[in-house]
């Protein structure tokens, strides 16, 4: 992509976003190769970042667009989604850090050292691995923390609500970002296609009952692999689900009648 700027905003790909020196510190860090991070291609996560700000400061998205009688709202929508994407590339910029990831050779000891009755969470641990394998750190800390996470609960199987349950409430909102970006299909299917070699397969239910990717038995293993010339693009807009899910967060509604 080629960055443009002009006198008042920055233009990526035709179209508007911030400059470099609006993005939260953690960013900026990020774009001058400063921050401690091991993204591969930092210049295209730094423009997604420019762009997901203007976005939502500015009121850019397709509501305003195809109803202009609602363009009254749009300073009231660019605050309060202005301070939510703020807070949104913070939290993103610095989950890319490598301090934040698991350590993948510590957790599966620490589980073998457990014994056979922690077979289940050998096998968790191992999927962990081999995700990290598929995509190291060009996705978030927070997709693996919360892939392993059944490693931690009383049993693998164990389901949690998660926006009510109080042992995961620090993670529920980036956990369900993450969650709710396997809406971008051939990235689920590239997650559940590990996960079933191991005879598990992932849940989450949209909801108030969402489950932190619950786990559950898988009757048959399948390959699928994420095609070289799209796997990028799938990357990208997994990563841009995850952002706009963050930050939409606090505003879904939601109700314990479903738990």
């Amino acid at each position: 992509m080629q960055l443009l700027e002009v006198t008042d905003i920055a233009v990526i790909a035709g179209e508007n976003a911030v400059f470099v020196s609006q993005l939260p510190t953690v960013w900026q860090d990020i774009a001058r190769g400063t921050a401690n991070v091991k993204l591969c291609n930092r210049q295209s996560y730094v423009e997604m970042a420019q762009l997901f700000l203007y976005k939502l400061e500015q009121g850019d998205v397709d509501l305003f667009k195809e109803r202009p009688e609602l363009a009254h709202l749009k300073p009231l929508f660019s605050k309060l989604f202005g301070n939510l994407a703020w807070e949104t590339l913070e939290f993103y910029g610095y989950d890319f850090m490598t301090h934040n990831y698991p350590n993948f050779e510590e957790v599966l000891r620490e589980v073998e050292s457990k014994g056979a009755e922690c077979e289940n969470e050998i096998k968790v641990a191992h999927i962990g691995m081999e995700l990290f394998s598929e995509f190291g750190y060009e996705l978030p800390a927070s997709f693996y923390h919360v892939h392993l996470a059944p490693i931690y609960r009383d049993h693998v199987f164990e389901e949690r609500a998660l926006r009510f349950d109080k042992r995961d409430i620090e993670h529920k909102r980036s956990w369900d970002a993450i969650l709710h970006a396997g809406k971008v299909f051939a990235m689920q299917m590239k997650v559940q296609s590990i996960a079933s070699k191991y005879g598990f397969t992932y849940q989450h239910g949209c909801g108030c009952n969402s489950h932190l990717s619950s786990i559950d038995i898988s009757n048959g293993a399948f390959a699928y692999e994420l095609s070289q010339e799209k796997r990028s693009r799938w990357m990208k807009s997994f990563i841009w689900t995850a952002w706009y899910e963050y930050a939409f967060f606090g505003i879904v509604p939601n109700t314990s009648y479903l738990v």
